[in-house]
Formats: structure tokens, sequence, C-alpha cells
């Protein structure tokens, strides 16, 4: 099961964004999204960050990007992960 998989299919509360940074398959959940429920995030493990954004129009959770840890710092990463959902919610 993917991390995808194991999300609501709704925006997250902050409870859930809390229980996703405690959970081990994931070392940091940061939702982009300021106050409400958390229609965007950036999650990240040893190896990638991935930007996370919620689909209302029935396709649910999908991957905006992906940054390989292996060739990019965590922080360039997560940096080019959050503008991946701010250039997808400009188009």
């Amino acid at each position: 099961m993917s991390i995808l998989d194991s999300l609501p299919a709704r925006p997250l509360s902050e409870a859930e964004l809390a229980a996703l940074n405690r959970a081990d398959a994931v070392e940091l959940a940061i939702a982009v999204d300021e106050g409400g429920p958390t229609e965007a995030l950036l999650l990240a493990t040893e190896s990638w960050v991935k930007a996370l954004v919620f689909d209302a129009d029935g396709e649910g959770w999908r991957t905006a990007e992906t940054a390989s840890l292996d060739e990019t710092e965590r922080y360039e990463a997560l940096k080019r992960c959050e503008e991946a959902v701010a250039s997808l919610r400009s188009a």
C-alpha cells in the first residue's frame, strides 16, 4: 500500500496531519495550506520528498512532484516540491 492509498478521500484535518508526522513511514509531513483542512502537503522520508495535492474534482490525492534525496538536499527538495504546488494551483 502506498502513502497515497492510505490518505482519506478528502482534505486532511490537523489531527490527521499530526498523525502522519508520528507515522513510521514518513519523517516529516508539512501542510502547504494556511489554516483549515490540508489540501496540499509535503511528505519526506530519508530518500525522497513528495508534494501531494488533493483534487476535489474526484481524483483524490495525487503527486505533484517527487524529489529524490540521492541527488538533492532535503531543503532544496522541499522548496522544489512547494514550488510545484504553487505552480499547479496558479495554472
